[in-house]
């Protein structure tokens, strides 16, 4: 998800909360001073210890000291079958699915815990009476809803009384039968819900540009991830932390009435039941083209021929995916389409082909170039990382200001400039990869995915405007919080984080962390360590250890003194210029760290005809506790004139003041 509150209104929250506390009240108590600062401990710098669950899952075999997954790995599976119609006027989707679960796990599972987000909007300002459950059958036999005294009668006295309780955005069901390891289960449930406006969180509807468009999420009851390291994941859904979901197959047919358009997860499987024939032309000419074509036409709107009349005024979409964790779509009787073809590496020199769609309503700022962006980032992440493994990509155009789903996006109107959507459209399919081909659990650990999002953004953007440096808004808002009280560690649960400063926690600190650390293991390191990463875990749930781990064996080092300050604790990094000595070939640059957190020193000498020398001091020579002064000698060939710490500001230097020594 891109956070939609932009830059500008980051530091105004942060303003008014300066406002009520003391500004830059320290998070421990200040560095020593003077002397004393050169022999001050780093009492940060600590072993990374992941919690005994985890501990337990490498014990087991199922994860690995390494970061791969272990020899015993496993995950259960998923197979939905949906039928669903909608109502755009209500707006009121009913639909039917068929689960069919499948446990994988060496336990066997008498109860199961079952996602209804619908019901984030049962009561409240948003009220819609969340998900209404008309039919609940497991392994063909019908259950009922439990009272809260007869779920706990049966957890007291053990009773095996099927049924589900529902709580909140949570229903737990008691099997008629427990699935045994290898066994499978099959769900029938009925369901019907209002779409809330798109005020809401990721998913909603709304009237502008003179059409209503649906953009459709969290619209289905879904099955919880149970994994090897925590098991059952009951963790319920309260807007600000995202999603934990297993990998599996859908079949989606929607029924909506003629003239909307949808995209949507998946392949369309049913083109000429659903699109008038000079659609389906233009449609496969599109993708046989690298420039972007018109599909449906502003005066296919006005002329109805969006799609055929259908039957009775309505037509059955039906889509097909494999391997992904979930399906969500988007729709209007507005809507242009537009579509190009994606190039991805196909892993032996050559490329393979997608689909690139856009839909939009007509008068969306900037949005005719938005196939353009969309396909820029898919075909650039897939080269600098791994490739995207599916079929098509789609944007869409709606309320929702930025939200990601496997194949389709929800992206708003942003109207500053064409780098305001663009930077979104990269941002959402930056989550392709995390955590749609990588899939971790986003409430738990946000920045595995939104901070990860925001550091391959950066790189798309600065790509695709080759003058800008898009890293730097994520470092600058968050030195607005490093150091002080308001700051939280990035290993804090999504949920439970500070609302107001969200977007720094998850998306701006990693995401500035993230080049901090391509910065220290080099350029090729780095990305070799991200793409083992990838391939390893497509498809599957790493944990932040998986994630440590690899990065370490890919790299040949242990990286505890970067994990464990800047991802555990709430650090300072702050390096300055002591002293320089010029000489008649070389400058002796005296370096001292006032930080809390240690890190390279990149050291950049300019001499006056412009050309430039560097050095580095390695980490490991700031490693000793009580090491805060560094020497380096730089060869030069001619009078300097500017000595400056870290240039490219790769790391988030609290106090630059003091990077910049010019001899005056």
């Amino acid at each position: 998800m891109r956070n939609p509150v932009s830059h500008a209104v980051v530091f105004a929250t942060l303003a008014i909360a300066a406002a009520c506390a003391p500004v830059a009240e320290p998070i421990v108590a200040p560095l020593p001073t003077g002397a004393a600062l050169d022999t001050a401990g780093r009492p940060f710098v600590q072993r990374v210890t992941p919690p005994q669950e985890f501990q337990s899952a490498i014990q087991r075999g199922t994860r690995s000291e390494t970061g791969a997954p272990g020899r015993r790995y496993w995950q259960n599976r998923v197979r939905y079958t949906i039928r669903a119609e909608v109502d755009p006027r209500t707006p009121r989707v009913t639909g039917s699915e068929r689960i069919m679960y499948f446990n994988n796990s060496p336990d066997s599972l008498p109860v199961i815990s079952m996602n209804l987000y619908q019901n984030l909007f049962r009561g409240g300002v948003l009220n819609t009476g969340g998900i209404i459950l008309t039919r609940f059958q497991v392994g063909g036999q019908t259950l009922g809803e439990l009272s809260q005294p007869d779920y706990e009668a049966n957890q007291r006295e053990g009773r095996r009384t099927a049924g589900y309780i529902v709580g909140g955005t949570l229903a737990r069901v008691i099997l008629p039968r427990a699935v045994a390891p290898g066994d499978s289960i099959a769900f029938d449930i009925d369901w019907n819900f209002k779409v809330p406006p798109g005020t809401a969180p990721r998913t909603g509807f709304e009237d502008a540009l003179g059409g209503r468009v649906l953009q459709v999420a969290q619209w289905y009851p879904q099955i919880a991830v149970y994994d090897d390291v925590v098991g059952q994941d009951v963790t319920p859904y309260q807007e600000q932390g995202e999603f934990y979901l297993d990998y599996g197959d859908w079949d989606v047919q929607l029924t909506l009435p003629a003239q909307w358009l949808v995209t949507a997860t998946g392949t369309l499987q049913n083109p000429e039941q659903v699109l008038t024939p000079a659609t389906r032309t233009r449609l496969a000419r599109a993708l046989q083209s690298d420039t972007v074509m018109h599909v449906v036409t502003r005066a296919d709107i006005q002329e109805n021929q969006a799609t055929l009349p259908g039957t009775g005024g309505k037509v059955t979409w039906r889509f097909t995916a494999s391997n992904v964790r979930d399906f969500a779509f988007a729709t209007s009787n507005r809507y242009v389409w537009d579509v190009t073809r994606g190039a991805i590496p196909n892993g032996s020199g050559g490329t393979r082909s997608i689909a690139v769609h856009s839909m939009y309503r007509p008068g969306a700022p900037f949005w005719d170039r938005s196939a353009r962006h969309a396909d820029h980032s898919i075909e650039f992440l897939s080269k600098n990382f791994v490739p995207y493994i599916y079929p098509h990509i789609s944007v869409s155009e709606g309320p929702i200001y930025g939200m990601e789903y496997p194949m389709v996006v929800f992206v708003g109107r942003p109207t500053e400039d064409e780098g305001s959507l663009y930077e979104v459209i990269a941002h959402e399919l930056a989550h392709e990869w995390v955590p749609m081909m990588v899939g971790q659990d986003e409430a738990a650990f946000p920045w595995m995915d939104e901070g990860i999002g925001t550091y391959m953004e950066a790189l798309a953007y600065n790509d695709y405007f080759p003058r800008a440096n898009h890293f730097q808004e994520p470092r600058q808002a968050y030195l607005t919080v490093a150091g002080n009280r308001l700051e939280q560690p990035l290993m804090t649960h999504g949920d439970v984080q500070n609302t107001q400063l969200y977007g720094i926690t998850a998306y701006y600190k990693p995401g500035t962390l993230m080049r901090s650390l391509q910065a220290t293991l080099g350029d090729e390191v780095f990305l070799r360590g991200m793409r083992t990463y990838m391939n390893e875990w497509m498809l599957k749930h790493p944990y932040p250890w998986d994630f440590f781990n690899t990065m370490e064996r890919v790299a040949g080092r242990d990286l505890d003194w970067f994990w464990h300050p800047f991802f555990y604790r709430n650090v300072t990094f702050d390096q300055g210029i002591a002293a320089v000595s010029t000489g008649a070939d070389s400058v002796r640059v005296t370096v001292r760290d006032y930080g809390q957190a240690p890190g390279p020193t990149f050291v950049t000498v300019t001499m006056r005809d412009g050309t430039t020398a560097r050095a580095t001091i390695p980490v490991e020579r700031w490693l000793q506790p009580s090491t805060r002064l560094q020497n380096v000698t730089v060869r030069v060939n001619g009078p300097v004139a500017r000595v400056e710490l870290d240039p490219e500001q790769y790391f988030p230097d609290v106090n630059r003041r003091n990077n910049v020594w010019t001899g005056r």
